[in-house]
């Protein structure tokens, strides 16, 4: 698909390049997640707005988005936190061609939603997936468990019982 040409049904066209629209919805409702928090230094057109396409460090393959790198940026030696807030979507099931997934150092927050194993990633592979260093409650998803990383919560009670899951207590 070239210049001036539609975009295939369920694309969406971005200054002349197609990008699939499921994917985009992802990454925007991360950005609604966030609530505004999300760190200006990724407002690439300094509109004051952070726009799908703007938030971190992304691969596309064909329209698809293949990696997201949303970990701290580092400029003339100082680590600037995208503070990327919120819980983890569920559509992110909608990924289906994510290769890297990194939102290290950020604020998410909650339970990361099951269907987060139904993305085909190494979860193991701190170099392909990472959520280490947010603010997430257990319980974590069997295929992540073991990799989730230090949370940044322990100890100040933002996981107590009924911030982050009903477990049935009464």
């Amino acid at each position: 698909i070239g210049w001036g040409q539609d975009c295939d049904t369920g694309y969406t066209e971005i200054n002349g390049e197609c990008y699939y629209q499921a994917d985009l919805e992802v990454l925007e409702t991360f950005i609604y997640n966030s609530s505004g928090s999300i760190n200006l230094i990724l407002d690439a057109d300094n509109d004051g707005i952070i726009v799908a396409l703007e938030l971190c460090t992304q691969s596309w393959e064909a329209g698809r988005l293949t990696g997201l790198d949303c970990s701290q940026v580092i400029i003339d030696g100082n680590y600037n936190w995208l503070d990327i807030s919120g819980e983890i979507p569920s559509n992110i099931s909608n990924w289906t061609q994510i290769e890297l997934l990194i939102m290290s150092y950020n604020a998410l927050a909650g339970i990361v939603p099951d269907i987060i194993c139904s993305l085909n990633l190494d979860f193991d592979n701190p170099q392909i997936f990472s959520l280490y260093g947010n603010d997430l409650c257990p319980p974590y998803p069997e295929c992540i468990e073991d990799y989730v990383g230090n949370q940044s919560n322990w100890g100040n009670g933002s996981c107590e019982v009924g911030n982050c899951y009903d477990i049935g207590v009464t």
